[in-house]
């Protein structure tokens, strides 16, 4: 199996964090995209140095994915697997892929480790007593030099911001791929959303320790005519669609969902909760996998660690105030299938307007892991302490602050937190733009030095002066830039090395000094136009098209050096 290009960036982007620094590596990667590839990468080049591996993960399903990617991937490798709901113990194999619940308290069976890899690594919070912690903590007694990777779709966790940073487990996060991104490129399946027609008033729902409160939002939600609206809606949008995920509020609810669907569709409806028996939950996965079942309904339990490319249809009838779990429960729709062109995303809890674009730089890490819905309330006078009661204004009774109107006298009450429970076409579910092409004017060159890290090895920055047509008919005029590490070693020298190959057929020059003295004597041609993708307010450059052949030799000139003043044209 060939990796692809992210998968090959983020795999050389974890072993130079790991090789440069004394900093645990963070790699982010949209669901669907493939992490269980990297993993088994990560293993290959571990045991090359001889490294003994653990895996972990919370799931038993993930468990099972990772164990067969490894075997089918690293052939000559002993690998197995520790997990009570498994029925598997092993300890001895130098690669052990483990359910953290079975082994938190175990570590020292497994003998000395010297890496370890977390999927879904959003699970681990800080806590000195945390399992992931204890567990780490106690085999660093046998290995105190142990290194820690982590992978996750979503590096922040509510309330804790992101999982990355100064004294947290993961240092740095030293790889991110964008869903956008990804999805322009075909490795995912585009999502689609459309309105939908019966909102849920949830403006009566609290909200405790940053999430709504579950047995109110229930209420809200299961509600005969809500529900009964609320499936009409999803038959009749989901006529051509071959494969539809239900999330609901609770197991009531689920149940409800599905009795509902079963009187209006011919097809199978089934429901799988916390609550249902192993192998009847075995069999409706396989079934849904397979496609013999086009209804699945669920509540909380396919949010992550289930693989099911056919999926082209997630109806969320709940909502979330965790930007975390609304991307895991879209991204069950991401995977890429012959069968289907776009994913449909029907969105009745609000979701997609509460935490907008999924791949926006802000989403979810800005406010601290929180939404910007979920700030406002923690930040106004009346909600700072949470789901307190206030007084009518017309007629003295006390409510519950997020009440809408008085139960009592019906006075509207001023300022009511209203969650709108309606997927809309305006907000943005994934992406800011597509890739923008653009002519190219000039390009100019110089040696760029690090803020702040003056031993930092330098790269040579890149200018380019750009224009295109814009909507209104004028202009648009851009300056965009580039870095290119020639000073670097690992995957950026080898990037560098690609970038001047595309350009020249000269030798690729050893430093930043070398390329600039070559460039000086013509040595690279300059794009006619280039390709751009927007990321947050910067603009990255992700193509480039030449007209001119590229140059095989070196015209006489005077050094670079007479041209350049520290690294500034003049």
């Amino acid at each position: 199996m060939k990796p692809r290009e992210y998968q090959e960036e983020s795999h050389a982007a974890i072993w130079d964090a790991l090789r440069d620094t004394d900093q645990n590596p963070l790699v982010v990667l949209p669901t669907g995209a493939g992490k269980s590839l990297v993993i088994a990468m990560m293993i290959q080049q571990a045991r090359e140095y001889g490294a003994r591996v653990m895996v972990l993960a919370h799931r038993k399903e993930l468990l099972e994915q990772n164990h067969e990617k490894i075997k089918l991937l690293c052939p000559g490798i002993s690998s197995g697997l520790y997990s009570a709901g498994l029925r598997r113990y092993d300890t001895e194999s130098d690669v052990i892929c483990a359910g953290i619940q079975s082994v938190h308290r175990k570590a020292l069976v497994f003998g000395r480790r010297e890496l370890v890899i977390i999927d879904e690594a959003h699970l681990i919070n800080d806590m000195d007593d945390s399992m992931y912690n204890r567990f780490l903590t106690d085999l660093s007694q046998v290995n105190p030099k142990l290194r820690c990777v982590g992978l996750t779709a979503t590096p922040y966790r509510t309330g804790e911001g992101l999982l990355a940073g100064p004294d947290r487990l993961f240092g740095l996060i030293c790889y991110e791929a964008f869903t956008g991104d990804l999805i322009g490129q075909g490795f995912l399946c585009p999502l689609t959303n459309q309105p939908t027609e019966r909102p849920v008033d949830i403006s009566s729902v609290a909200i405790r320790g940053g999430e709504f409160v579950a047995r109110q939002m229930e209420a809200a939600f299961d509600q005969a005519s809500i529900v009964d609206a609320a499936c009409q809606e999803i038959v009749a949008s989901c006529h051509d669609r071959r494969s539809v995920i239900v999330f609901c509020s609770g197991v009531d609810h689920a149940e409800h969902v599905a009795e509902t669907l079963r009187g209006i569709v011919t097809d199978r409806v089934e429901v799988i909760t916390g609550q249902t028996d192993r192998e009847e939950r075995k069999q409706h996965l396989g079934d849904f996998r397979s496609g013999s079942l086009r209804w699945l309904v669920n509540v909380d339990v396919l949010t992550t660690g289930f693989d099911a490319p056919r999926v082209d249809c997630v109806a969320v009838l709940r909502a979330t105030m965790s930007p975390g779990l609304f991307c895991q429960i879209v991204g069950r729709g991401l995977r890429t299938s012959p069968e289907k062109q776009d994913c449909l995303i029907l969105d009745f809890g609000g979701n997609i307007e509460r935490h907008g674009s999924l791949d926006s730089p802000d989403y979810g890490r800005d406010t601290g892991g929180r939404s910007q819905s979920q700030v406002q309330e923690e930040t106004a006078p009346r909600e700072s302490q949470g789901p307190v009661e206030i007084d009518c204004p017309q007629c003295g009774i006390g409510i519950p602050s997020r009440f809408a109107f008085c139960p009592e006298c019906g006075a509207d009450i001023p300022d009511a937190i209203r969650h709108q429970a309606t997927a809309d076409t305006a907000s943005q579910l994934v992406g800011e733009e597509g890739p923008v092409e653009w002519l190219v004017d000039d390009v100019w060159y110089r040696e760029h030095e690090k803020k702040n890290s003056p031993d930092a090895p330098t790269t040579l920055c890149c200018t380019y002066w750009i224009h295109r047509p814009g909507a209104d008919g004028n202009l648009e005029q851009q300056e965009v830039k580039e870095w290119i590490c020639f000073n670097h070693t690992g995957f950026a020298r080898s990037k560098a090395e690609k970038w001047w190959e595309r350009r020249s057929l000269v030798k690729c020059p050893a430093s930043v000094r070398d390329a600039l003295d070559m460039i000086d004597r013509g040595a690279v041609r300059i794009p006619a136009s280039i390709h751009t993708q927007k990321e947050g307010k910067w603009r990255r450059v992700i193509n480039a098209d030449f007209t001119d052949p590229r140059p095989t030799e070196l015209i006489e000139s005077e050094s670079a050096e007479a041209f350049w003043d520290d690294g500034v044209p003049f």
